[in-house]
């Protein structure tokens, strides 16, 4: 339906490399430009991944068939023809995937699509990779006429200043995607692991209450905000759990609502600010380190 959240996936075939370099990333980003002005849907994301290609629109009125057309043959044509190459046959497995996103989860897609690379262990964070579209967001690569950044923070809750884009980040390392809509292998994965870890024998309930009242996360803020009390609460969770209780990122997740490479990429930015608080925490919880 028109306005609706789209996830779109197109596939190489075989899954092979087909997105190789930057060459190759440029003749996509290209072909992409080349081919908007066939269709009026709304770009929010993209992830350039070496084996498939992930999309996530604002549904328009016109047919999206013409526009994928246009990007595959033109890209097939460049990736057979760039020197050296000289390849033949079918590029791309078909005509791409496209799922309805339920209403609410926009701004989940778009973080899922940015932590490609960084989830592949393709790069650390998804601000150092070149193939998604989140450089594009944070102000740190000039965008292509066709992402209208300012218009696509709004739609997603954020501003496009230099406080709501570092929002923007933080939420794209943070937020929880155990429970896409799009793929929920990952949640029964992260759940297994978690188990596997021990992370059922820790009192969550009583770490996350002592890390609340450190942080002094004021009463009726879940610990999912983005409020500064309810980050470096997280924080102090995943501190204590990983230091002193020898937790996993993934029970640490689990029991937080994120995602293992969420709390990751939490300890790894943050946890030299909140020594002090921690060593409050672990006083409270009397736990012997």
């Amino acid at each position: 339906m028109p306005g609706a959240g789209a996830h779109s996936i197109s596939r190489f075939v075989d899954r092979g490399f087909r997105v190789v370099d930057r060459a190759d990333f440029d003749s996509l980003m290209d072909a992409i430009g080349r081919a908007t002005e066939r269709w009026d849907w709304t770009w929010l994301s993209f992830a350039a991944m070496s084996s498939h290609l992930h999309y996530g629109h604002l549904a328009g009125q016109m047919d999206p068939d013409p526009f994928f057309r246009s990007v595959h043959t033109r890209f097939a044509v460049r990736y057979h023809r760039r020197p050296g190459r000289e390849t033949l046959g079918p590029v791309f497995a078909g005509r791409p995937e496209i799922h309805p996103i339920r209403e609410g989860t926009l701004a989940q897609l778009v973080a899922y699509h940015h932590r490609n690379p960084s989830e592949a262990n393709m790069v650390r964070l998804p601000r150092d990779s070149h193939r998604t579209s989140h450089r594009f967001y944070l102000r740190l690569d000039e965008p292509p006429p066709w992402l209208d950044v300012e218009r696509c923070l709004d739609l997603l809750g954020f501003r496009d200043t230099a406080a709501g884009r570092e929002r923007f980040d933080q939420f794209v390392n943070e937020v929880d995607l155990s429970d896409r809509p799009w793929d929920r292998r990952e949640a029964a994965a992260l759940r297994k692991k978690a188990v596997r870890s021990g992370g059922e024998n820790v009192d969550w309930a009583r770490i996350i209450g002592v890390a609340r009242a450190v942080a002094r996360v004021p009463q009726g803020v879940p610990l999912t905000s983005r409020c500064p009390a309810a980050v470096e609460a997280r924080l102090l969770v995943a501190m204590v759990a990983t230091r002193a209780l020898g937790q996993t990122c993934s029970a640490v997740a689990l029991a937080l609502g994120m995602t293992a490479g969420g709390v990751s990429n939490l300890l790894t930015r943050k946890a030299s600010q909140s020594t002090g608080a921690y060593h409050r925490m672990v006083e409270a919880l009397a736990i012997d380190e």
